[in-house]
């Protein structure tokens, strides 16, 4: 497991996290989030949509290499997760990360 997932993971169990590509243009166009974390295979207009909101915010986007149902079984979630937002990353260093 690579250094983002875990740091994905512990900013899902001790961070405030939406998922879902709906709740992250939500929350990216109110300018709460983080970070948006797309999955390699996210629809084109929803990563779009995504992409240009985070570009108004400077929120910044990081699209992960594996796809929505390894990144939902990642979350710890039996559906298909193909974006995320950091609202908080909690003991998580997962913002650092994106930085370098």
């Amino acid at each position: 497991m690579s250094s983002v997932d875990q740091e994905l993971r512990l900013a899902l169990s001790t961070g405030k996290v939406q998922l879902g590509s709906k709740a992250a243009v939500r929350e990216l166009r109110r300018g709460r989030a983080k970070l948006a974390i797309v999955s390699s295979n996210c629809p084109r207009d929803a990563r779009e949509t995504i992409d240009n909101y985070g570009k108004l915010s400077e929120i910044p986007l990081m699209e992960h290499p594996k796809d929505s149902v390894d990144l939902g079984t990642l979350c710890g979630k039996p559906f298909p997760v193909s974006a995320i937002v950091i609202l908080d990353p909690g003991d998580s260093k997962i913002l650092e990360l994106v930085k370098k």
